[in-house]
């Protein structure tokens, strides 16, 4: 710039000097005005603007690129974090296309960033040829200057064009559903439409872009919108309507402009009109409003699914849900612009977002709110959201409140409103269990007209339903019979039943606070959870209180309760204490007179006898606690009508004759629980199941009876509505059952059937099976109507069932019409599932089946039963040594050259099934009984060249649906087909061409395979449009990936195979050679590629050597060898290419040349482990954004190019052990790295290195940022003793000043310390470190012939404890020792000393001083040999107790003495007299033992 204003000051010069002169004149003035300035405005326009603009360039051109890097990060990060790719899957999944403005956005920041791409390229490129770009000359620098500029405005514009309503609707959540609401629009067959969902979902903002987007697509002539609310004024609704159909209504009544609207609708017949009407409270006649029967479509929006469906009858309804986590941060950011420069304020924005839970409302409010913010501004709405306070709510938080307190007035009983409170206050976590709320709601009388548990737990199912229907409770996804609010929702109803039923919620983490004695006796109801409360006040006066939940934090420590504290609250009817140690229960409870449910559940229980005084107790849970005994008083609980004891897996007595009391009782719970049943006796101590018979009202029993016999004869099971009965010693309750009615049988007899187990096979859900002795089928020997409300069937370990289902009579009913499970396991016996003629629609719900080691199972289905699995998802077989097919085709079957078996199926499992010849065979084949299959003929299949084997997936079958295929040792060769254009011994998994059988296939993984050599073809590779996932392993003869079909042809575009492949993993294929041949291959969205052991992998793509080879016929000809040793090539080259890969994973594989790394610039992580490379390549430097680089055990590595590491500034961690050993010292002319580059690496917390030489270390280089290092500093260290632990550091310094070098603030923390010489260092403590090691577990010192003593303490008064996590303590060749410890030290030193070894310490004369060692309580190991004037192992100090029977070392299990010369005994007193030849006068011999000292050697 300073050039520009020298130019410019000259030509103000030279104007004002001619102006002076000629000013006096008009003729001048004249001269002035019309030459002279514009003269002067064209040298400034057309000279020194355009110097000063290229100037500029020039000087600002490190600001210029260092903007343009930032920009372009910041759109590959939005890019990144908008699902649009997702969103493009999605829709390509449900065959649709996506918006072409969404495309047209993708292709131009696309191409901005591969603008942005060349001009980084270039300047690195620059950068890399001189260190300090000073060789780039200036036309150059002008030039990509101009261009980052460019490309920083081009970027503002692109991310300026992104509105938040477009990116909203490009969501794949929302993509989905408003594609199928458009297909739904489109079908003649829907007149009426919904869209429901909670409050603020985006109801309304979704059926108006999709209105403006059937209009755009012309689906529609006319749209028409119109808002109903909760309070519907016709006239209004009328009007809007109206006015989108430019419809003047001149009418002043309701009913004649409803006539005016109608005739507009329907008058014109070719004419589409769709109508809008969002936010329906309640039923609405569409008459009275105009809008007729047909003739028009219409939509309605609505937060209650019922209000649709049962009260406007639409036909088909689409349910909204919150947005993805990440969905709900893209719109978030987009919604706050630039106000998110700050690191901190975009953390916390994060938090933000994730408060908001996916809620557009909240989302859309808060960022409006939030948005140009402070950080503590940010802090504080966080705190809001996190724990909204009842008073002083903000806008944001008033806009959601409202709108949720709007539909809670909205519900339609007092009953509905008070439970839906009910479940705010109850939800504790995440969640609510049906179990618990009912429960809690039958004891606080919440359901009106209920008598029995079992109408109150319709009632809470009906409850749910329509809370969930309003959109005000949700479904759990993660817990069987769970059910949630969503986290605003949560926190608007807490606030709702504080201000209209005063109920205290106190949820902080901190100590609990109590209101003030006023508030406290307005409460009806109190929940404290999960707050640090280790007691409960001495007394609260409650009088209104009807439920207090308290949910502790852990019960290690006993939970104090006073028992006065209830005597304030005589209203109680429902207590919950949870997750607390209770030693005993107050006596106050005996006042709570109201009180109707007691649950003690997760609790550690003490003395509960007190319980039984509580006689109008009906409900009792002590579920999942600690305690050994029920007491017996509890049989004094007469009203009792439901007892918990599930999952109280220490109870061991329940007493004779306690269960049999309680007659009232409905429902008993002892699953995973008492087990210890008696048989029927006069004077039992325990239970017996005989009990259960007095039980004439028990409609729900949950019971493991491990012994059969322990059943009475006349029990009886046909009152129970939902049971839980476990039979014999095999079943656990880990499983959870959403079943209401399961059953699991071992029986060893018989007779056993004799005891009511028969009748609970009608109607049963859940069976398992073990052992049945006598039972060769299930049907028909089970049941005879064919299990018509099965749900899950699971058969095991059973020798005598042949078939599942048998019989010789034709069975004219639908068997296992219901059944969803199906599994098989360790049925050595079973012969086939079916041996019997069945209707076709039996098996038609099937979703999941499994069948694991099934020895003589030939095959699973037959076609004709498999064509009517239309369910089934999910299908695994596995260890069934003689199956040839999974299904078989019947003969007289009808020719089928397209069958879809499995139309549902998503995932399928082979494995270990060597004898395994297709998925589908014909009958013809004949399977003997040793599983040899011997052809009749041709079979139905494709004609395969060469041989008449079959394909494992052959063209009849098809699976449109399936997303995991794995197969597992599937190793006959007939498997395979073999290909057309490859020589005869080899083959590929299938056959497919250009088919879109496995179009939705996202995770193949192959392992095991001995005879597969390619695995799939280019056109099968095509075709798998959605693979994401492909792991292929133990494959020993596989010498490729893709077979490529079509070489020889032209190729015009890039070769893309499995184009949304995002994970690929190569792992032990020895002869594997690369993964295809061919040329400009790419992997757009692979980010992962990992290949371990490949040591035969030279190139990841071959590229044939000319274009005459390419179009060759003999390449198809050759095999793998000659093609490899054609010409030696890089593993990654220019052909292909992997723009999103972000982790490159090579262990042990041979690899000549990686220079093409470079290209990877967006990698993050790479790991070169083990491998035989000799120098990185220096274009590693150009990966900018790498985190983790892992060169560890790459023996051969010997050279890393200088200022390559230091180039890696986002580096964070960086493993070079057991490789790179040649640093260079800090220079300029360096060959080699060196140890000063790690300077420039500020985010680096983890480091591996090996420094053989400690002078190559800077002196300013610190490691205060390291949290994990293995350092190992000297010569004499190998990497074959790999430390465990995350920080250690050994050492071999040849002089002192070498510890000043970074290295001594590592002891700070360390883990594991090897020591050897080092120069000037006289004791490891204190020299080394003043705290004695507080972290310290592993300690080896050796070869040190200064050091003393290890710890010197002599002259100190030393408090902190040493070494009081030290695990292993190792002394070798240290000649000059005298004592490990010189002086005292606190007692509780070595405390966890569990390893002791000692070698060749010359002159150490014994280990211990009798005070530490009593303190090694946990030595287990001491070894001692090569002392040669070692007398004692222990001295006994002076002044110290007798102790005649001392106990030393009691964990000592393994001791060895050897080669001491000078040993008089293991224990002696310090009197004793040791001089300098070592010689010892012992006093007296002394007692000890060692109590399991399990081997001694000497």
């Amino acid at each position: 710039m300073a050039i520009v204003s020298v130019v410019v000051a000259i030509t103000v010069a030279i104007a004002t000097m001619v102006s002076e002169e000629i000013v006096k004149s008009c003729f001048g003035q004249w001269v002035i005005e019309n030459m002279v300035k514009p003269v002067g405005q064209l040298l400034i326009e057309k000279l020194v603007k355009p110097i000063g603009q290229w100037l500029g360039y020039l000087f600002h051109y490190s600001s210029n690129i260092e903007k343009m890097k930032d920009q372009v990060k910041k759109l590959r990060d939005f890019r990144e974090r908008v699902p649009l790719p997702h969103s493009v899957d999605a829709a390509t999944r449900n065959i649709v296309e996506i918006e072409t403005d969404v495309k047209k956005w993708l292709d131009n920041a696309d191409l901005i960033m591969r603008e942005a791409k060349q001009v980084i390229e270039d300047e690195e490129k620059s950068k890399m040829r001189c260190s300090y770009a000073i060789c780039l000359n200036l036309k150059q620098r002008h030039q990509q200057s101009k261009k980052a500029k460019k490309i920083v405005q081009d970027i503002n514009e692109v991310l300026k064009n992104w509105i938040s309503d477009k990116v909203y609707m490009n969501f794949g959540s929302r993509m989905v559903t408003a594609k199928e609401l458009m297909v739904a629009l489109g079908d003649a067959n829907f007149n009426m439409i919904g869209v429901w969902g909670m409050p603020g979902v985006g109801k309304t903002t979704l059926v108006r872009k999709v209105a403006e987007q059937v209009k755009e697509e012309k689906l529609f002539d006319e749209v028409a919108i119109a808002t109903v609310t909760q309070s519907p004024n016709l006239i209004k609704i009328q009007g809007e309507i109206a006015d989108k159909l430019d419809l003047k209504l001149d009418k002043e009544t309701s009913s004649g402009r409803a006539d005016l609207l109608r005739v507009r609708l329907t008058k014109d017949n070719n004419k589409k009109i769709l109508v809008i009407l969002d936010d329906i409270w309640e039923k609405l006649d569409l008459d009275e409003i105009g809008i007729p029967c047909t003739g028009c479509k219409v939509v309605l929006t609505s937060r209650n699914k019922d209000v649709l469906s049962s009260g406007m009858g639409t036909q088909k309804d689409f349910g909204l849900e919150v947005l993805l986590k990440e969905e709900a941060w893209c719109l978030f950011e987009k919604l706050l612009g630039d106000s998110l420069v700050d690191s901190n304020l975009r953390s916390k924005a994060i938090e933000v977002s994730t408060a908001c839970a996916g809620l557009p409302l909240a989302l859309v409010t808060v960022a409006k709110a939030l948005k140009n913010k402070r950080l503590f501004e940010w802090e504080d709405a966080l705190q809001k959201l996190r724990r909204p306070a009842h008073r002083n709510q903000k806008r944001m938080q008033e806009v959601i409140y409202s709108a949720i307190k709007l539909s809670y007035n909205h519900l339609e009983s007092p009953e509905l409103k008070s439970f839906f409170l009910f479940c705010a206050q109850h939800q504790a976590f995440s969640s609510n269990s049906y179990e618990d709320v009912l429960k809690k709601c039958f004891g606080l009388r919440l359901f009106h007209g209920i008598s029995t548990l079992e109408e109150a737990r319709n009632r809470t199912y009906t409850l749910v339903r329509s809370l969930k229907d309003s959109g005000l409770l949700l479904d759990d996804p993660d817990i069987i019979d769970h059910f949630r609010m969503h986290d605003l929702t949560h926190d608007a109803a807490l606030l709702v039943a504080y201000e209209t039923q005063n109920v205290l919620v106190i949820r902080d983490e901190g100590l609990v606070e109590w209101p003030d004695e006023d508030d406290m006796k307005m409460c009806t109801a109190i929940v404290v959870l999960n707050s640090n409360i280790h007691e409960l006040p001495e007394r609260l006066e409650c009088p209104e209180l009807r439920y207090l939940d308290v949910y502790a934090k852990d019960r290690e420590g006993s939970f104090k309760i006073s028992d006065t504290f209830f005597e304030g609250m005589r209203k109680l009817k429902a207590i919950d204490l949870t997750y607390m140690r209770i030693s005993s229960l107050p006596s106050s409870l005996k006042l709570l007179t109201n009180l109707r449910t007691l649950c003690l559940d997760q609790c550690v229980l003490g003395d509960i006898t007190m319980i039984g005084e509580m006689k109008n107790l009906e409900i009792l849970s002590l579920m999942d606690s600690e305690f050994k005994y029920l007491p017996r008083e509890i049989g004094l609980m007469t009203h009792l009508r439901m007892l918990d004891l599930s999952d109280c897996k220490k109870l061991q007595v329940i007493p004779a004759n306690v269960l049999s009391r309680l007659i009232l009782l409905e429902e008993l719970y002892v699953g995973n629980s008492f087990t210890q049943w008696e048989v029927e006796e006069l004077n039992n101590e325990r239970a017996s199941l005989a009990e259960l018979k007095h039980l004439s009202r028990l409609s729900t029993l949950e019971v493991h009876i491990p012994d059969p016999n322990m059943m009475p004869k006349d029990l009886s099971f046909e009152k129970l509505k939902r049971y839980k009965i476990f039979i014999g010693d095999v079943w656990d309750w880990s499983d959870k059952h959403e079943n209401s009615r399961v059953l699991k049988l071992k029986l060893n007899t018989c007779k056993q059937w004799e005891s009511g187990i028969e009748m609970l096979f009608n109607g049963i859900e859940d069976l398992c099976l073990d052992e049945l002795n006598g039972v060769k089928s299930i049907v028909y020997e089970l049941d005879m109507k064919g299990f018509q409300q099965l749900k899950h069937l699971h058969v095991q370990n059973n020798a005598e069932i042949k078939y599942i289902i048998h019989s010789r009579l034709v069975i004219d009913y639908v068997v296992f019409p219901a059944l969803k499970i199906f599994s098989l396991k360790n049925m050595v016996n079973l012969e086939g599932i079916c041996d019997a003629q069945l209707p076709l629609t039996s098996f038609r719900d099937i979703r999941i089946m499994k069948v694991e080691h099934c020895e003589k199972l030939k095959f699973v289905f037959s076609s004709s039963i498999a064509k009517g699995l239309s369910q089934l998802q999910e299908l695994e077989i596995k260890e069934c040594n003689i199956m040839r097919a999974i299904v078989v085709k019947e003969d007289g079957e009808l020719e089928d050259r397209d069958m879809i078996l499995f139309p549902q199926l998503r995932h399928l499992r082979l494995q270990c099934l060597p004898k395994l010849v297709s998925f589908l065979s014909t009958q013809n084949s004949i399977i003997t009984d040793v599983g040899e299959i011997i052809h009749e003929g041709e079979l139905n299949f494709q004609e395969i060249p060469h041989t008449g084997m079959q394909p494992l997936f052959n063209e009849e079958v098809v699976f449109p649906n399936l997303e995991t295929l794995q197969l597992s040792c599937i190793d006959s060769e007939e498997i395979l087909l073999q290909n057309q254009h490859r020589a005869s011994s080899s083959f590929k998994l299938t056959n497919i061409q250009t088919d879109s059988r496995f179009q939705n296939l996202c995770n193949l993984k192959v392992t095991g395979s001995a005879n597969l050599k390619y695995l799939l073809s280019s056109s099968t590779a095509r075709s798998m449009v959605q693979l994401k996932f492909l792991d292929i392993e133990e494959c020993k003869v596989m010498e490729e990936i893709i077979l490529i079909e079509d070489l020889g042809q032209e190729q015009t575009s890039p070769m893309v195979f499995f184009p949304q492949l995002e994970y690929l993993f190569l792992e032990d294929l020895p002869v594997l050679k690369r993964f295809c041949v061919g040329s400009n291959v790419r992997f757009p969205y692979l980010k992962r590629l990992q290949i371990i052991q490949c040591p035969k992998l030279e190139s990841f793509i071959f590229k044939p050597i000319s274009s005459s080879m390419t179009l060759s016929k003999e390449l198809k000809e050759m095999n793998s060898e000659e093609i490899s040793h054609t010409a030696m090539q890089p593993l990654f080259n220019e052909e292909v290419a992997f723009p999103s890969l972000k982790t490159l994973y090579l262990d042990q594989c041979a690899l000549e040349d990686i220079s093409m790394i470079g290209e990877l610039r967006n990698l993050k992580n790479f790991t070169l482990r083990q491998s035989n490379v000799e120098q990185l390549p220096r274009e590693t430097g150009l990966l900018t954004h790498l985190q983790i680089l892992d060169l560890s055990h790459c023996t051969k590595l010997k050279v890393i190019p200088p200022n390559v590491l230091s180039c890696l500034i986002q580096l964070e961690k960086l493993y070079v052990g057991d490789s790179f050993t040649q640093w260079d010292v800090e220079g300029l002319n360096n060959e080699r790295a060196s140890l000063a580059e790690l300077k420039h690496l500020s985010r680096l917390t983890t480091l591996e290195v090996h420094i053989p030489d400690a002078n190559t270390l800077p002196k300013d280089l610190l490691f205060e940022k390291l949290q994990r290092y293995k350092i190992f500093v000297g010569d004499v260290w190998d990497w074959s003793d790999w430390p465990e632990h995350s920080r250690a550091l050994k050492l071999k310094l040849n002089s002192s000043f070498h510890l000043e070098r970074g290295i001594k603030m590592l002891l700070n923390g360390i883990e594991n310390l090897c020591l050897d010489e080092l120069k000037g260092v006289k004791s490891v403590i204190h020299e080394l470190d003043m705290t004695g090691f507080q972290q310290l577990k592993h300690l080896h010192v050796q070869n040190n012939a200064e050091i003393k003593y290890i710890i010197n303490s002599r002259g100190m008064v030393i408090s902190d404890v040493v070494f009081p996590v030290l695990e292993m303590l190792s002394l070798k060749n240290m000649i000059n020792l005298e004592e490990i410890c010189h002086g005292q030290i606190p007692s509780a030193s070595f405390r966890n000393l569990s390893i002791m070894k000692v070698e060749h310490c010359e002159k150490l004369k014994f280990i211990f001083s009798s005070t530490i060692a009593k303190g090694l309580s946990q030595l287990q190991e001491l070894v001692i040999q090569e002392c040669s004037i070692m007398g004692a192992i222990i001295i006994k100090e002076e002044g110290e107790i007798e102790d005649t029977d001392m106990i030393l070392f009691p964990q000592l299990r393994h001791l060895e003495l050897h080669q001491l010369p000078k040993l008089v005994s293991f224990l002696i007193r310090q009197k004793s007299v040791i001089n300098d030849a070592g010689e010892i006068i012992p006093e007296c011999e002394l007692d000890f033992h060692m109590p399991i000292l399990q081997e001694q050697v000497y």
